[in-house]
């Protein structure tokens, strides 16, 4: 009797560990994930992830996340749209520094026109038939090297977060996208972005 009571206690032992190894784990928001981009260590809340990559961490070719505007906390479930940026993180490209594009890569596909934009922007338009000829470009003066975004024009219809935006910190380049509405604002998305980037990331540690 007591042979048999011992493998049935041993019978649902094995069922309850077999259950919580191989259930689906459930994610915990505020588990702080660690990864690593182009030699720089990252240090973040699980909830900012927008990818699976970037759930999960370790040593990665790109990271994207997903923040609250204008506070660049968690998103919750239940944001509206224009209430959120996402940026992706990536080692520097060797080409032109992104700072550099507006007056480098954009200036021969502009139109001579400039006109007033959000936030004290300077829009400009691309020439018809050009790569961007779907967008518009917003420049802050005098020349974008501080912040610029390229959006879709109002009679696309684009939907959601529309204008990107890449900015290089050290090592890194990183790409904004975010909703038309924001430009308002932003000198605000981009300290925001900064800050919040500044945070996630620690310096490598040297090895023994």
């Amino acid at each position: 009797m007591r042979l048999l009571i011992a493998f049935a206690l041993l019978a649902v032992s094995i069922a309850i560990v077999t259950v919580l190894l191989f259930s689906p784990r459930v994610d915990a928001p505020n588990e702080a994930i660690h990864a690593e981009v182009a030699g720089i260590g990252f240090s973040y809340a699980r909830a900012y992830a927008r990818d699976e990559a970037t759930r999960v961490g370790g040593m990665a070719d790109r990271l994207s996340f997903t923040a609250s505007f204008p506070a660049f906390a968690p998103l919750k479930a239940k944001a509206r749209a224009g209430e959120s940026v996402t940026f992706t993180v990536t080692a520097k490209d060797d080409g032109l520094d992104p700072s550099e594009r507006p007056a480098k890569l954009y200036a021969r596909f502009l139109t001579p026109e400039t006109l007033d934009g959000p936030g004290g922007l300077v829009l400009r338009h691309f020439e018809q038939g050009s790569p961007y000829d779907s967008e518009e470009l917003f420049i802050a003066p005098p020349d974008g090297r501080t912040f610029f975004a390229r959006c879709p024009k109002p009679e696309t219809g684009a939907p959601g977060e529309g204008c990107i935006s890449v900015f290089r910190k050290g090592a890194l380049d990183v790409e904004l996208r975010f909703a038309p509405a924001l430009l308002e604002n932003w000198d605000a998305l981009y300290e925001g972005a900064q800050t919040l980037l500044s945070r996630m990331t620690a310096p490598r540690r040297k090895k023994r």
